[in-house]
């Protein structure tokens, strides 16, 4: 590789899991070594309570000292830590200070976490907004997060349809289909069919991830040696373009593994 890559996971429907997807893949990135979450949904982002964080200094904090001209090695420095290894940066505290923010000034602040040349997540907000769309034009990965209901996979279409019309490649999107097996009448294959791309992750419907969420321990964390953390290892694993091993991903849904 020859740069650290800079992952968005968005949707443009909210509650499709995007938090729930960010978490466990900055997990599974910090087990193969320093890694960062941004919550770029600067207004109700959730981070913090899905990794337990309190965090002295938050997103706001950072983009202030960022103006000031604080350089890359002390902006990470004001990151939250995490048990894992990984480096957290949470939301404004509240809708107010995150009104105050400028999307090109907290931009500037994720360009100078990222000359650090370790893997980042940014966890967006639902919808199409100025850090959505910041986030995808930086992003070497995109992550669609998209559920097997027809308004997520139409979400999901529109907003490929405007990233095709922003000239933005396509081929750095990666399909995650959550609640991959819940029983809607639709499918992983229909989602991929109407979106036009293979699943790189299938996310089963399992009561362990929002146990996990809940608890603030995501499913990579409390359980590391389970089927379903092993598919967040292994989408991390590309993700990083480690030499993959034998493909298990699918399994999770396919042999009905209940760990």
């Amino acid at each position: 590789m020859t740069r650290a890559p800079l992952i968005a996971v968005v949707s443009p429907k909210g509650g499709n899991g995007k938090t729930t997807v960010s978490s466990n893949l900055a997990i599974s990135l910090a087990r193969r070594g320093p890694a960062t979450i941004a919550d770029l949904d600067v207004h109700f982002g959730d981070v913090e309570y899905a990794l337990r964080m309190r965090p002295v200094h938050r997103l706001d904090d950072i983009v202030e000292q960022a103006a000031k001209g604080a350089n890359t090695e002390s902006l990470i420095s004001m990151l939250s830590p995490h048990p894992s290894g990984l480096d957290v940066l949470c939301a404004p505290n509240d809708p107010v200070a995150a009104d105050r923010l400028d999307p090109a000034a907290v931009f500037d602040a994720i360009d100078r976490l990222a000359e650090a040349g370790r893997p980042m997540v940014l966890d967006t907000a639902g919808g199409i907004s100025d850090y959505s769309l910041g986030a995808l034009d930086r992003a070497t990965h995109i992550v669609l997060v998209a559920g097997t209901d027809v308004p997520s996979i139409q979400a999901g279409r529109k907003l490929l349809d405007t990233m095709r019309a922003l000239d933005m490649p396509l081929d750095r999107v990666h399909l995650v289909v959550n609640r991959a097996n819940a029983q809607t009448g639709l499918g992983p294959d229909d989602v991929e069919q109407v979106l036009g791309l293979s699943a790189a992750l299938l996310v089963p419907d399992h009561p362990s991830l929002a146990a996990g969420m809940n608890a603030g321990t995501p499913v990579t964390e409390s359980s590391p040696r389970s089927t379903i953390a092993d598919g967040f290892n292994e989408f991390a694993d590309d993700l990083l373009g480690i030499e993959p091993g034998p493909r298990r991903r699918f399994a999770i849904l396919r042999q009905g593994d209940r760990r």
